[in-house]
């Protein structure tokens, strides 16, 4: 198996849980994850056979360092989007189209019961970087249209999307002065 699912695989997932409520889009995705070789064990088999690390996880995802391909997995365990695995993908298609320097790509499902699924990304590890600054992050979201919210740190917003937790945890920097956004909570603006 590769490190990114097929993106028309991808996309006919999420036209397949666009519909449905959330227990039934756990079904789905593991059908889903099942016909399309996509059902990945990150406690067990996959984790062992590419020698991945645990690293630095957060309050909504597990994480990986696979050093030997220089990726990080993201296990998302659904905590910020109520268990609904099609407003994840929705959101990450945003984030990818926002920040695709550090984008995110649906690997799999890792299945945590019969009815339950969580899914795994993939991304590329930047490596000789150091946490920016919160200049750098102030300077670098209004260059890319976004302004602070005003009382709320770490929280920007155009028109239509309103960006939190975007710390020096989640946004490195080079050497170069190169910012990347390794992770970021999206809400769209409601009309």
């Amino acid at each position: 198996m590769g490190d990114t699912a097929p993106q028309t695989n991808a996309r006919s997932l999420r036209e397949i849980l666009k519909e449905l409520e959330c227990e039934a889009q756990h079904v789905a995705a593991i059908q889903w994850a099942k016909e399309n070789n996509r059902i990945i064990d990150m406690f067990g088999d996959f984790a062992r056979s590419r020698h991945l690390l645990l690293f630095q996880s957060g309050n909504e995802c597990e994480n990986w360092i696979d050093p030997t391909l220089n990726l990080i997995y993201k296990m998302n365990t659904l905590s910020h989007v109520g268990d609904n695995i099609y407003k994840l993908l929705d959101r990450i298609d945003i984030y990818n189209s926002l920040f695709p320097e550090t984008a995110l790509h649906l690997i799999g499902f890792q299945v945590v019961s019969r009815n339950h699924a969580y899914p795994i990304f993939s991304q590329e590890f930047i490596d000789n970087v150091r946490f920016a600054t919160e200049t750098e992050i102030d300077e670098y979201m209004k260059m890319r249209g976004f302004a602070p919210v005003s009382g709320i740190d770490g929280c920007f917003a155009n028109d239509s999307i309103v960006l939190s937790d975007i710390r020096p945890k989640n946004v490195l920097c080079s050497g170069e002065g190169i910012v990347y956004v390794i992770d970021a909570e999206i809400r769209k603006v409601e009309p």
